[in-house]
């Protein structure tokens, strides 16, 4: 739990830095250290770091915070996560809503994911897969490749990212169209389908059906047994969300009964994806451990680095989560 602090803190602040990767804390270090020369900054590794520093912390930024921690942050004001993700925090019962929870904007991580995932459509219609396959036997034999262009590809998440990957693929001459947890006009997309009630008629528009979800009680296990029988039977999923929006199991008997193509899968419920999962048997599954979107600390900081200045002014800070949402 959280106390309120002294006024003094918010101009000069301890921040508690954290990463279990030491280089990746050092170089966020550094990179705020450049614009506020004067501010504490100490670092943590891991949980038994974490819960001795976090004690007389008044900020805590970085990524994979132990959950232990919290409990033991008896001053701390504002958490930001470097990742866009960030239910870890948002239900977290040990940070009180005194607490400012705040995230990096999505825009800096999209170029990699939008990359990631027109990359997954162009593999899947040129048949990438089949032809590293032949490479393996060294066989010869020519196949018929597919176009994307003209393709309908929906975007279930419409947030930063969301939008930025369905201008991407417009750009790419692809039909986009878009699924929200409520109605709201989007110039991004031809058409915005809203609530559960929708979903199934929004998927089954899609020859490719894009997952940026985040992970929360609405989302959880959205994608069922339902969604994918109505999907068409050459569709396939590409999830760079949250691997719990998807029932596993249930996608795993989609692609094995081929009712629908096959998947591409960035994120999976449990991570690392265990070794007894049929996931991994599959031939039409892409299974990548969660490199879509790579957190690279020069292209997050300045998210942090601002709101800090307005932090030490007393101002309002810009990327506030809504713990109500999650997100």
């Amino acid at each position: 739990m959280s106390r309120a602090c002294d006024a003094s803190n918010f101009t000069s602040p301890r921040i508690l830095v954290h990463s279990p990767t030491p280089s990746e804390a050092s170089q966020y270090a550094s990179l705020i250290r450049a614009r506020h020369p004067d501010v504490d900054i100490v670092l943590s590794t891991n949980s038994a770091e974490a819960e001795a520093r976090v004690v007389d912390a008044d900020i805590v930024m970085g990524s994979f915070f132990p959950p232990s921690m919290f409990a033991r942050a008896t001053r701390l004001r504002w958490v930001h996560k470097v990742s866009a993700g960030v239910e870890d925090v948002a239900f977290h019962p040990d940070i009180g809503p005194d607490v400012v929870l705040t995230r990096s904007d999505g825009a800096c991580i999209a170029p990699r994911m939008i990359e990631y995932v027109l990359g997954a459509i162009f593999s899947i219609v040129q048949r990438f897969p089949r032809a590293f396959a032949q490479q393996r036997e060294r066989r010869w034999a020519p196949f018929p490749v597919s176009l994307a262009r003209g393709s309908t590809v929906g975007i279930a998440g419409l947030g930063d990212i969301g939008s930025a990957i369905a201008r991407a693929v417009a750009a790419n001459g692809m039909q986009v169209i878009g699924w929200r947890r409520t109605p709201a006009p989007l110039p991004v997309v031809d058409r915005v389908y809203a609530g559960r009630t929708e979903l199934p008629v929004f998927a089954a528009a899609c020859d490719f059906l894009v997952l940026v979800l985040p992970a929360t009680a609405e989302t959880r296990g959205l994608f069922t047994q339902d969604v994918f029988s109505i999907m068409k039977r050459s569709a396939w999923l590409i999830n760079v969300g949250r691997g719990a929006t998807v029932d596993e199991d249930a996608l795993a008997n989609a692609i094995a009964a081929g009712r629908i193509a096959g998947a591409v899968l960035d994120v999976v419920a449990t991570e690392p994806l265990p070794e007894h999962s049929r996931l991994w048997t599959l031939d039409n599954v892409v299974i990548t451990p969660h490199v879509s979107g790579p957190i690279v600390p020069e292209e997050v900081i300045d998210c942090f680095l601002d709101n800090l200045d307005a932090f030490r002014r007393g101002l309002s800070l810009a990327r506030r989560v809504d713990r109500a949402r999650g997100y």
